[in-house]
């Protein structure tokens, strides 16, 4: 049978209505309610629970030959439900059972778990096990460098050495029997970082190491310190240590062994998304490891960047998503064809099908884990969001920036460099004084926005191209700035809202973190905290670094963060009070639980960093409920990249900028454009009034002339995407479409891939990059067929429903739907005009099945003698709907043009 689902409706017989179907929705079109950002095997939680003896089995359903596989009891004490499904899928794509992993190479996968989750005590309680129970000894953990620390700390906590445990507690704290290994920059030559990995090479056990000593490690090239380069030609012949040479470069070929070939026996990589460039030395040293047993831990969802992605499972599965080319033909230009602004329906479609098939594809080696799972299990979380007004210099100075570059050449400058205009901008929202300074140094480019961290923890000033096209002028801000008084707190609405929540934070008892992604402002803050006293009734003294406040950016060292992470979060530090943070910096792999309140100061262009930042206090172990600030000012280009963040598109707005540069251009003119305008004060209701959040009811109250508009909630973790989620009959289409497209190499491009699915037999003209017209037919395809790999033991190809009885493929497409229906009375159809059947009456008897077909041209009904009807909806005015052209359902069908009907054979 074609449907799962027969209908019964009811056809009538009157004469009123004798052209009329009422067509009730079936089962098959309604939308399944599923959530894409929980996905994979193993996430009903029901079941993701130890059993009466307290213990958690981890190989559920395992051969009979294997042993039951237990975490320990400490991490079985503590693990979350959805942390016990995470282990288990990484055992049954890894492992899979004890006999395969010994005679087979094995599979990767990736654990996609939003951040705060704790991947990293899933990852050590897998570790464990696979450690424990497999014949594998070396275990190699690659990492950002300010989570090395991180990662020593939490292996110690749940995996700890047989020395630190007392006799009394060995029933419930079982210890490692292998060792954990930390290669950092405390390591500076080969010969020392060839000793590490010499011993962890001969025992076993885990190593830990950063991303970028990876790269230079696994090269076999040597590490002998040049010397630097003199302006003077220097007479004196240089000295080679030839021995010096050769040793090194026996430690460099003994540590490509030990780290590439054979390597060891798994790979697993947190923050996975780091290998986002398949080009990148990194990415390309990584996929040389010999090991096929590779986990990638990620917190983005797996929408937000499809070629990250492809990198990231082109690692763990190689060739799975055939080549980055295949993969861009096959989804990356169809979805993101359906963001464009001249998109279609049929690109919108399209984009959601895609969508979906690549969930399919992944979805046994791809485990997703939403932030719904943190709702059930920490204190709430409130996000409010403040529309900041500008103060009277802010105002002039923006005004004129505004001016300047729709006026002067300086505006092709803007448009040509976005960030650009936006550090620029950011110095204005956040307060004059960050300008007043840049302009008084004459600087003509700076080093504000830390925008990208340095992998060694500290951050290397990059020199300053000479070029005029890079530089930022301020000239157009030196009549403002000459009269300018530096100091004022009020000359920044931003820096008068956090002061005050500082105060009141304080007051309460709550420690803050403070986000801001440009240096200079973080400076700023710091000159203004060094002038006051730290609000607190026990504490008379300023506010002191390193005492009473801490700052971390893209210059502080992996051990330095490390220190003042762990002192922050102490709970009987009552002395430190507040934290300063880079935006980029401070956004990733660190827990600073220590504090409940964030302030995000300013909004970044990528959205996913200021998401991130909040999850620095809303992640597990937090006590307190949360309280998100963020700060952006109104009628700026802060305001238009804040409302780009939340913007309710399929994938967020970062994707079109990564993989779609024109386009970010052509809407980077809508970005900067500006019409000045005055803001009512706004008058603070009830509702605010009584809020139960005490700090920003006092915060309102006292700086409400401040803000433009009542603040609103934004809740940057959850999205509601159920515009994405697809019905069982468009599934069943989607993966259709992508069989079909795959097996034909179709090509999407620009300007719509709508051409791809013609209404007619026409070859469509499309455009080559040059911009010369091409026929599809000559069009020289540069994809291939994707040929998945089948893996086990879940299978990786799409399911297809049951073939079709007598329709044929051509009716499954997009814009036709099929109903199978029963018919309740008897149905008396118009007369056969044909040359045979004259006059002849056509009736349905009662409890025929036939079909009722929906197009985009009409409504027909196919009987069982497969003659076919069309037909007009029940209460749709006018003559029936006649279809153009005749409609072709297989070559045994019948064609059938209104009431005319014609036979074939």
């Amino acid at each position: 049978m074609l449907f799962n689902i027969i209908e019964v409706i009811e056809l009538s017989s009157e004469d009123e209505d004798e052209e009329g179907v009422t067509i009730v929705q079936t089962e098959d079109d309604l939308i399944e309610e599923e959530d894409m950002n929980n996905a994979g095997s193993h996430i009903n939680d029901d079941a993701n629970c130890p059993d009466e003896l307290g213990r958690v089995l981890v190989n559920l359903s395992h051969p009979p030959a294997d042993p039951d596989v237990f975490l320990t009891p400490q991490i079985a004490r503590a693990i979350k439900p959805h942390q016990i499904g995470g282990i288990r899928f990484l055992y049954d794509n890894v492992v899979e059972c004890l006999e395969r992993h010994e005679s087979t190479p094995g599979f990767g996968c990736i654990l996609a778990h939003s951040m705060g989750l704790g991947k990293t005590l899933q990852m050590i309680g897998f570790i464990d096990i696979y450690l424990r129970y497999t014949k594998a000894k070396k275990a190699l953990c690659i990492v950002p460098i300010n989570t090395l620390q991180n990662w020593m700390g939490e292996f110690n906590m749940w995996a700890p050495e047989p020395c630190v445990i007392p006799p009394e507690m060995l029933n419930d704290v079982h210890p490692r029997n292998y060792k954990v290994f930390l290669l950092n920059d405390n390591y500076k030559t080969t010969a020392a970082r060839a000793k590490v990995i010499a011993q962890w090479k001969e025992e076993g056990g885990v190593l830990l190491m950063g991303y970028e000593m990876y790269r230079l490690l696994s090269s076999k090239k040597t590490f002998a310190t040049k010397p630097k380069k003199s302006k003077k030609i220097s007479l004196e012949p240089e000295i080679i240590d030839v021995d010096e040479e050769d040793k090194n470069k026996s430690l460099m070929i003994d540590i490509f062994g030990a780290l590439v070939n054979p390597g060891p026996d798994i790979i697993i990589c947190d923050e996975g998304h780091r290998i986002k460039n398949s080009h990148a030395g990194i990415s390309q040293s990584l996929k040389n490891i010999k090991t096929r047993r590779r986990v990638v831990l990620t917190g983005y969802p797996l929408q937000n960047n499809l070629q990250e992605y492809w990198c990231m499972v082109d690692f763990v599965r190689p060739n799975f998503l055939g080549t980055k080319t295949e993969f861009s033909n096959m989804f990356e230009r169809p979805m993101s064809n359906g963001l464009c602004v001249d998109s279609t329906d049929k690109d919108l479609r399209v984009m959601r099908h895609r969508a979906y098939v690549l969930h399919s594809l992944l979805e046994g080696f791809v485990q997703r884990r939403g932030h719904a799972v943190l709702n059930l299990s920490l204190p709430e979380k409130k996000e409010y969001v403040f529309m900041i007004r500008m103060s009277p210099i802010q105002r002039a100075l923006y005004n004129r920036f505004m001016s300047t570059i729709s006026d002067t050449a300086l505006g092709s400058w803007a448009n040509n460099n976005p960030l650009k205009s936006f550090s620029v901008c950011c110095k204005i929202w956040n307060h004059p004084d960050v300008l007043h300074k840049i302009v008084t140094q004459r600087k003509l480019d700076d080093d504000d926005l830390d925008l990208e961290g340095n992998e060694q923890g500290g951050k290397k000033k990059s020199k300053v191209k000479d070029t005029t096209d890079g530089m930022i002028t301020y000239d157009w801000a030196d009549e403002l700035m000459k009269d300018y008084v530096p100091g004022v707190l009020e000359h920044s609405g931003k820096m008068v809202f956090l002061n005050s929540i500082i105060e009141e934070s304080l007051a309460v008892g709550d420690k803050l973190l403070i986000f801001s992604q440009s240096l200079f402002t973080l400076n700023l803050i710091e000159e203004y905290l060094s002038q006051r006293n730290v609000p607190r009734p026990d504490m008379n003294e300023k506010w002191c670094k390193n005492r009473s406040y801490f700052r971390l950016d893209g210059s502080t060292s992996a051990q330095e963060r490390e220190k003042l992470i762990s002192q922050f979060n102490q709970p009987n530090n009552d002395v430190s009070w507040l934290f300063l943070l880079s935006t980029r910096a401070g956004c990733l792999g660190i827990n600073l639980i220590g504090a409940n309140r964030v302030v995000v100061f300013d909004a970044s262009w990528n959205p996913c960093h200021d998401c991130q930042a909040v999850c620095r206090v809303f992640r597990f172990g937090q006590k307190k409920n949360s309280y998100i600030y963020r700060l952006v000012t109104d009628n700026t280009l802060e305001r238009k990249i804040y409302d780009r963040q939340v913007s309710k598109q399929k994938m967020s707005d970062r994707v079109i900028d990564d993989l779609n540069p024109d386009n970010m251009r052509r809407g980077t003119n809508d970005l900067l454009q500006y019409t000045d305008r005055d803001f009512p004060e706004v008058e603070i209701g009830e509702e605010f009034k009584e809020c139960e959040d005490i700090v920003m009811r006092n915060v309102l109250q006292k700086q409400g002339k401040w803000i433009t508009e009542l603040p609103f909630t934004h809740e940057s973790l959850l999205l509601d995407r159920r515009e994405l989620r697809l019905s069982k009959r468009e599934k069943q289409l989607a993966k259709e479409g992508y069989a079909r497209d795959k097996k034909m190499s179709v090509s999407y491009s620009r300007p719509s891939y709508s051409a791809f699915y013609p209404n007619n037999q026409g070859l469509p003209i499309l455009r080559n990059q040059q911009g010369m017209m091409v026929n599809r037919g000559g069009y020289m395809r540069p994809v291939a067929s994707v040929k998945p790999m089948i893996s086990t033991p879940v299978p990786m190809g799409l399911k297809t429903g049951a073939k079709g009885s007598g329709l044929g493929s051509n009716i499954m497409r997009p814009g036709v739907s099929v109903h199978q229906v029963i018919t309740t009375t008897e149905i008396v159809l118009p007369g056969s005009n044909t040359a045979t059947q004259a006059g002849t009456v056509n009736r349905i008897p009662p409890g025929q099945k036939v079909l009722v077909i929906k197009t985009l041209k009409g409504v027909y009904i196919r009987t069982a003698d497969k003659k076919l009807f069309a037909v007009r909806s029940k209460g749709l005015p006018g003559p029936s709907m006649a279809p153009p052209g005749p409609l072709n359902l297989s070559s045994s069908s019948l064609t059938t043009l209104s009431s005319t009907q014609s036979t074939g054979n």
